[in-house]
């Protein structure tokens, strides 16, 4: 048997992916800033709160569609500068054209977003980030599920509004989520009035 340290190592999670600086190559291609067979050079910047933090001056170069490409990023961060190379692969898609992805520099695995971490970028993985999403209950999760739909209708985070049929569709599922999500926190706050011994709750009639 196994003693203190012995079997698989547990990993340790530094941060959640939602307070990393990101870039994320369907958001830049979209942009324009990946774009096969060309040669683009670009500046993109992060905020928070309207405030900006930081910026990098990103070369990506697709020249060359076949042997792939790389993207040279030299930025200011948050905690000083930084300059480093990630390449770039082109896989053929069945509907014509490729598909991008970022070559991970840690674990040279593929990946669509590249994360800022202790000086360098590298996938979730690499990183050791985890998802908010892991850390909440049902509620929060209904919640969080609502909200990420109500801003995709709003076109925000480099995201186009969706319109026509998918419109429709999201406007339907934030609906669903938003009822979703209320349900269960009456049902909690049903829960927490039987213990508590309370003979009212908020949506039930006095």
């Amino acid at each position: 048997m196994g003693g203190i340290g012995s079997g698989a190592r547990r990993s340790t999670h530094i941060g959640n992916v939602e307070q990393m600086l990101a870039l994320d190559i369907r958001i830049l291609r979209r942009l324009g800033v990946i774009a096969p067979g060309e040669c683009i050079i670009d500046t993109v910047h992060w905020s928070i709160s309207g405030l900006s933090t930081s910026s990098a001056r990103l070369r990506v170069d697709l020249s060359d569609i076949e042997r792939g490409g790389v993207m040279t990023i030299i930025g200011d961060m948050i905690d000083g500068a930084i300059t480093q190379s990630v390449a770039i692969e082109m896989a053929p898609s069945p509907f014509g054209g490729h598909r991008c992805y970022f070559i991970c520099s840690f674990t040279a695995r593929r990946c669509e977003v590249l994360y800022y971490a202790r000086g360098r970028f590298g996938s979730r993985e690499a990183q050791r980030l985890s998802y908010a999403v892991q850390g909440m209950d049902e509620v929060s999760r209904a919640g969080r599920k609502a909200a990420k739909l109500r801003s995709r209708l709003c076109g925000s985070g480099g995201q186009p509004r969706p319109r026509g049929r998918n419109r429709i569709d999201a406007v339907g599922r934030l609906r669903e989520a938003e009822y979703e999500a209320k349900t269960l926190y009456l049902d909690r706050l049903r829960i927490l009035a039987d213990r508590s011994g309370a003979r009212w709750m908020p949506g039930d009639r006095p």
